[in-house]
């Protein structure tokens, strides 16, 4: 990426018109604008195409050393705009555009999640059903938790299957992860490294570890074996151009990666009251910083 003096480096923020589930929109750019950077806030809606010149309300993106989309903005219309994000130099993204449709969710690394099937088949799906443990059934185009069940392999199991196909046209199938129901751990990934996480503890006979869903947040200091997992993950992750993302770990297994819009920032300062934006914010500066020039 070409990089102009650092008086006028610039970075445009893409982001919905709410309601928001975070405050990254207002605690992100006030980071980057606090190391000096002049920042720009359009809607994803304003993004256009105008004579051949890819702008989001009257930015041409050309202009911009950096772009952070904080999540998809209106879903019907997000492909339209991902074309024409694909235009701009995926040097210049935060996150690149790929990453929004193939890395995002449920299924991303699958190499690092519990044992998976996905279709819009039930009856396969259900061919796979075993006693060994429990299963979970989620939608994949969902969060927070929502539509996701902890099942058996009977008659219930089978029709929760069936019921979530008919209601979403696909389904996830994971074998449960005992370690799961003591709960999740949120990672935060910024410029290919960990650097802050804490615990998403269950309410008493839920399974999901959804602050949404009622789970109780609580400090957490990675064990040996977690922490290199999450790097494991962290440097995949900055090898294909993502450099902020959240990723809840179940050890030894990941359960989902959030690049869109990840909470946590405002959690983990609420738990440590340490507000991880300005370390965000200089990872992806040094990130996206041409070798042998200062930031």
């Amino acid at each position: 990426m070409t990089r102009r003096n650092s008086e006028s480096n610039n970075i445009l923020f893409l982001i919905g018109a709410g309601p928001h589930r975070n405050d990254n929109h207002r605690r992100l750019p006030k980071a980057f604008a606090d190391q000096g950077w002049r920042v720009e806030v359009a809607d994803h809606a304003s993004l256009h195409l105008d004579r051949g010149i890819v702008k989001a309300a009257d930015t041409d993106l050309d202009e911009c050393d950096l772009i952070w989309l904080l999540g998809f903005g209106e879903r019907r219309s997000f492909l339209d705009r991902a074309q024409l994000l694909r235009r701009i130099d995926r040097g210049r993204f935060v996150n690149v555009i790929d990453a929004y449709t193939y890395l995002h969710g449920k299924l991303a690394f699958l190499e690092h999640l519990p044992e998976t099937h996905a279709g819009s088949d039930a009856a396969r799906l259900i061919e796979r059903l075993d006693d060994r443990s429990d299963w979970i059934v989620k939608p994949s185009g969902t969060s927070f938790g929502q539509g996701v069940a902890r099942i058996r392999n009977n008659a219930d199991g089978r029709d929760t299957i069936r019921r979530t196909i008919h209601e979403q046209g696909f389904a996830i199938l994971q074998r449960f992860v005992e370690s799961a129901a003591e709960g999740e751990t949120r990672c935060l990934v910024a410029g290919g490294k960990v650097i802050g996480c804490y615990r998403r503890l269950p309410k008493t006979g839920e399974h999901r570890a959804n602050l949404a869903t009622g789970a109780t947040a609580a400090p957490h200091t990675l064990s040996t074996e977690e922490h290199t997992l999450a790097q494991t993950i962290a440097t995949e992750l900055g090898a294909v151009g993502i450099g902020f993302a959240a990723l809840d770990i179940a050890y030894p297994h990941l359960i989902e990666t959030n690049i869109a819009n990840p909470g946590g920032l405002g959690t983990i300062e609420a738990l440590s009251e340490q507000d991880l934006a300005p370390r965000v914010a200089d990872a992806i500066i040094k990130r996206h910083e041409p070798t042998g020039t200062q930031a």
